[in-house]
């Protein structure tokens, strides 16, 4: 890794590594960073989708509403629940699901780790589709609603400003 080197030269080394997709070896599996990266990349490509299909469907509609009941007790009710989604950090909201659903200190509702269950080799395909949906549920979640707010507001926005011209 050039420890042995100047800074400068040893961040010159690991930009030609990067370049070439050479992110080292991981300590604790044994396996080079980027073979790990590459297989857990379906997944991440699939809350994503999900994530970008689900933002969409709601926020859309939604946004549509708050534009055509502009200042209504509707508007004012769903922008706040709004300006609360924009305001709590994914992250954030992440650990706060995990503690509450995911059997961190209240409900145990949801698994904390791994893609399907353990009998999921058994199950017909709908039952298939709903445990994987199960157990990418919270982090769904935890990422729509960021999204949720920003998408909300800027079809507001759009539609008000077409409704006034």
């Amino acid at each position: 890794y050039g420890f042995d080197k100047p800074p400068l030269e040893r961040y010159w080394l690991m930009l030609k590594r990067f370049a070439r997709f050479d992110l080292g070896d991981s300590y604790f599996r044994h396996q080079s960073v980027w073979s790990l990266v590459v297989q857990k990349m379906p997944v991440s490509i699939s809350i994503g989708l999900w994530t970008f299909f689900l933002t969409y469907l709601i926020s859309v509609p939604l946004g549509i509403a708050k534009a055509v009941r502009n200042g209504s007790p509707f508007d004012v009710a769903t922008s706040l629940v709004v300006l609360v989604g924009y305001a709590i950090p994914g992250f954030v909201l992440g650990v706060l699901l995990l503690v509450l659903f995911g059997g961190g200190s209240f409900w145990q509702l949801f698994p904390l780790r791994g893609l399907t269950s353990d009998n999921f080799a058994q199950l017909s395909l709908v039952g298939k589709v709903l445990d994987y949906l199960w157990h990418i549920a919270l982090p769904i979640t935890a990422s729509v609603v960021g999204s949720f707010a920003v998408v909300t507001m800027l079809t507001k926005n759009a539609f008000l400003d077409q409704i006034r011209r």
